[in-house]
């Protein structure tokens, strides 16, 4: 019996040991302070660009899940969401048609593109669409535009205004 009470003494220090080594390297994790050592001084700087391709992303998801009709009355709210810190979108139909334009809303309705074989802004732009999209800079004026496909039926782009001096 004696033999039984020495194994089972054992087994209990080991699992006290055991414990103990456990509890202790709990505590020490437990001792660091909950605090993100992460250098938040530096900040990263997002260009005008990438905020108009911000700005096209949010507004196709606001699209999609919307539906045509409520996103191109959003759009051509000026005070609504994508009216933002001089940021704007403009709709058009694949066949150039304006559907939305804050700055312009007497111009809604009109077609930009005359044919395929028309060398114009918009038919550029509407070809960028349909291509996957991206960033258009006229070589002119050095303006740019984020452009993006909506659904393969409509598609935006995202503008500045522009201001003298810009």
């Amino acid at each position: 019996m004696k033999l039984w009470n020495y194994v089972l003494l054992s087994i209990i220090l080991a699992l006290v040991t055991v414990c103990m080594v456990s509890a202790d390297n709990q505590s020490v994790t437990n001792s660091s302070p909950d605090v993100n050592q992460t250098n938040t001084t530096s900040l990263i700087h997002i260009s005008p660009q990438e905020e108009l391709m911000n700005l096209a992303f949010a507004a196709r998801e606001f699209a999609l899940e919307n539906g045509k009709e409520k996103a191109i009355t959003e759009f051509s709210n000026p005070s609504g969401q994508f009216s933002t810190k001089g940021r704007y979108v403009i709709a058009y139909d694949m066949d150039g048609t304006l559907l939305a334009n804050m700055k312009v809303p007497g111009e809604v309705g009109s077609k930009f593109i005359k044919d395929d074989y028309d060398a114009g802004q918009v038919r550029m732009m509407r070809d960028m669409a349909t291509t996957g999209g991206g960033l258009y800079t006229d070589p002119a004026t050095g303006a740019f535009w984020f452009i993006m496909d909506v659904d393969g039926s409509w598609w935006i782009c995202t503008a500045q205004y522009q201001t003298s001096g810009q």
